[in-house]
């Protein structure tokens, strides 16, 4: 943007005992109520179970509806660095499936509930609170094609594997800790909303069913009410908890259900993991092949005008503000501003393994030609420093290149100078083999405008390269004055009817000019339509306070991580995006 300045969380299962070796320094253990989770775990998605012998499983013996045959449930839950894993593993001697078309509640099944909202108090469902239900009726279905029943499955992207069992059936599933709806922190002590229920048909339609949560024994209200849910504690495990102590399950599946004659719909699949995000048609995935959206903030980088330090601020930016990505503000050259830099972020190595180990991106963009373009001598300065971050991160899919802040002047597009500065740019980083996402923003000073547009006119021409199309890349705005007016909802389908990926790389409620209209179209025509944003700023030092009565108003300075009472109007719509 243009540069803005002022002085101004184990249980262990039927035995319900935790062993002081298995996890330590944890708060007693309620059966029905708290579960401790290894969050440094090695779990394999293939229904084989075998790595689930080293986990304790806790036991589902009551529930609300308890007519008919009767059936009981164990189930254990571990995290790695990507997923959360649970097992469940029901004993029922009678298996329905298939009867209700996909009302999978009234016969076999199971369901698992998360709230990875801070308040786990919370009594009304957000999309940072998930119901995703699993059939038996997908045993022996490959993990591709198992069906999940519940709201926003693409997005949220789990998945599941459902095997037959000597006793019943087993439940594998798995859950990205990463997506658009939430960022769960599986740190040792970080806790979740948790709740697992079976259902079973004995005949025909449901007439048992099993509640893992105390709070939810009698009135059923887990699918409405999340403070029903018991709580999940993730806590670093030392090592396997002992035989003894356990109360395994003996998993064979050797024994096939037949399917239903009548065919179960399939959910819409995405696109399978790759190597690092990837970027297709107006949509990015992550690694894990979930679609990527940002929820991301500026921060101090390299030669900056701030002094603040970046990476001390990774567990406020990652843990209470639930930011995805950290858009890094770089000056090349020194001694061109007004203001005094500072090189308290100049190693770039340190953000990056502060942010990336999180799971956090890492945009780094250069920021010296606000409304202009990096030529002759300044180009091939910008061309040696992405070309060497090219080749220093090329390995790491968490680390993104945004080529040039808000290139342009107000006067029009010059196309020969965006379309060649950008160009020379992705080749030389295409170059040294990175395929690491690139980010190309708009004219007129990266706005771009709703009436004439360097995106829309010259977006596809330069991707596609002359024959050799360039992969990942993202289109960036930053609407400020120009989007005071309206447009940018329009806008956003314009660019994604062309089949082109769209960021806001920037957003605020004030320049030299009050843009709040335009923030207010951010919150609502870019979140509605699942747009990644990015906000200016986390230090603070300008207008654009997301804290208040504050020194600097920056993000840092909030004073509670569940329940703050000092944001500002921004930083209030900023958390609520968030969370």
């Amino acid at each position: 943007m243009r540069f803005r300045f002022s002085v101004l969380a184990f249980v262990l299962a039927s035995m319900f005992a935790l062993l002081p070796s298995v996890v330590s320094g944890q708060t007693p253990i309620v059966p029905g109520e708290s579960y401790f989770a290894a969050s440094n775990a090695v779990v394999t998605l293939d229904g084989n179970f075998t790595e689930w012998t080293q986990f304790p499983f806790a036991s589902i013996t009551r529930g609300p509806i308890t007519s008919g045959l009767p059936i009981t449930a164990q189930f254990a839950a571990a995290a790695d660095s990507s997923n959360l894993y649970i097992a469940v593993l029901v004993n029922d001697s009678m298996i329905a499936a298939g009867r209700h078309g996909q009302d999978y509640w009234n016969e076999d099944s199971v369901e698992i509930f998360l709230n990875t909202n801070q308040n786990l108090q919370m009594t009304s469902y957000t999309h940072a609170v998930a119901h995703l239900t699993i059939p038996a009726a997908n045993i022996g279905v490959p993990a591709a094609n198992t069906v999940i029943v519940g709201e926003n499955i693409r997005q949220i992207g789990a998945q599941a594997v459902v095997v037959r069992t000597t006793s019943g059936y087993a439940v594998e599933m798995s859950i990205p800790l990463r997506n658009v709806f939430w960022n769960i922190n599986t740190s040792p002590g970080r806790s979740i909303g948790f709740q697992v229920m079976v259902n079973s048909a004995s005949t025909q339609d449901r007439n048992y069913k099993l509640s893992w949560s105390n709070d939810d024994l009698i009135a059923d209200v887990s699918a409405v009410n999340p403070s029903v849910f018991g709580v999940l504690t993730f806590a670093a495990v030392g090592g396997n908890i002992p035989t003894a102590t356990r109360q395994p399950a003996t998993i064979m599946p050797t024994i096939t259900l037949p399917r239903s004659p009548t065919p179960l719909p399939r959910p819409t699949s995405t696109p399978a993991a790759q190597n690092g995000f990837r970027v297709s048609g107006s949509t990015i995935y992550d690694p894990q092949g979930n679609v990527f959206v940002a929820r991301g903030t500026n921060v101090n980088g390299m030669n900056w005008v701030w002094d603040r330090s970046t990476t001390a601020d990774a567990a406020l930016i990652d843990d209470c503000w639930n930011f995805n990505l950290v858009r890094v503000n770089n000056f090349l050259f020194t001694g061109r501003v007004q203001w005094q830099q500072y090189t308290a972020n100049n190693n770039l190595d340190a953000i990056v393994n502060t942010f990336t180990s999180r799971g956090i991106v890492v945009m780094f963009e250069a920021h010296d030609h606000i409304g202009s373009y990096y030529q002759g001598s300044d180009l091939d300065a910008l061309v040696r420093w992405f070309t060497d971050l090219a080749n220093r991160y090329k390995n790491n899919p968490y680390v993104w290149f945004d080529i040039a802040n808000e290139p342009g002047g107000r006067g029009g597009i010059d196309s020969a100078q965006w379309l060649g500065m950008h160009d020379t740019v992705i080749e030389a980083i295409r170059g040294t083999g990175a395929n690491n996402i690139i980010i190309v923003e708009g004219a007129y000073g990266g706005q771009d405008s709703p009436g004439d547009s360097a995106i829309l006119r010259f977006g596809s021409q330069l991707i596609a390269n002359n024959g050799h199309p360039y992969q990942n890349i993202v289109f960036s705005i930053h609407p400020y004055d120009l989007w005071n007016n309206g447009g940018l909802g329009s806008f956003i389908d314009r660019v994604r009817a062309q089949n082109l990926a769209l960021l806001i790389g920037e957003y605020g409620i004030q320049t030299d000019q009050d843009t709040r209209r335009a923030a207010q179209a951010v919150f609502s025509d870019a979140v509605s339509r699942n747009v990644g944003i990015v906000m200016w700023h986390w230090d603070g030092h300008d207008w654009n306070d997301v804290t208040a009565n504050t020194t600097w108003g920056g993000g840092w300075e909030i004073n509670h991580c569940s329940n703050p009472t000092n944001l500002s109007w921004f930083g209030q719509q900023v958390w609520n995006v968030n969370h």
